[in-house]
């Protein structure tokens, strides 16, 4: 009954490890949900950084090589091509000055889990206390008897001997 009583206490603690672990350990349920949070954070803003970078590059290319745009922005700026007449409106904006965000800084974040001596902390507890509770319910159902601090007491021929040793 005893190696039974180990057994079952130390099947529960084991037991109560794995779910300890796999629900908030370090390769666990609760840090791989933190760290898809993450994933899903960064790809936005990645996705956000590149589409900033394509619309830079089409502009880049369209003021290298089309002319036409080249022109729009000397005229966006005050310049103006021969045979063409400066007109100034007052109380029109002057320019359109398009600013690109460039976004914010994304930083990794650490992510926390239960550390693993707190895991097995907890199972440890788990089978102390499993194996007293299985203990005092085989001493309640007679099963382990617990010795006695009374004296014995002795009786030869109707005589109360209190000192007897058996050899």
């Amino acid at each position: 009954m005893v190696k039974l009583r180990l057994l079952v206490a130390v099947f529960v603690g084991t037991l109560f490890y794995t779910l300890i672990s796999v629900a908030g350990g370090r390769d666990g349920l609760w840090a791989t949900s933190q760290m898809q949070e993450q994933k899903q954070t960064l790809s936005a803003h990645t996705a956000k950084i590149e589409k900033t970078n394509g619309e830079l590059s089409l502009e880049k290319i369209a003021l290298e090589k089309d002319l036409d745009v080249i022109a729009s922005y000397a005229k966006k700026l005050g310049y103006v091509s021969e045979g063409e007449k400066l007109v100034k409106l007052s109380g029109l904006a002057a320019r359109e000055v398009h600013i690109f965000d460039p976004g914010t800084v994304e930083r990794h974040h650490e992510v926390s889990y239960i550390p693993e001596w707190i895991c097995k902390f907890i199972s440890f507890l788990v089978v102390v206390l499993v194996y007293l509770v299985l203990f005092l319910l085989d001493v309640q159902n007679g099963n382990v008897r617990l010795p006695s601090r009374r004296k014995r007491i002795k009786s030869v021929g109707g005589i109360q001997v209190y000192d007897i040793q058996q050899i």
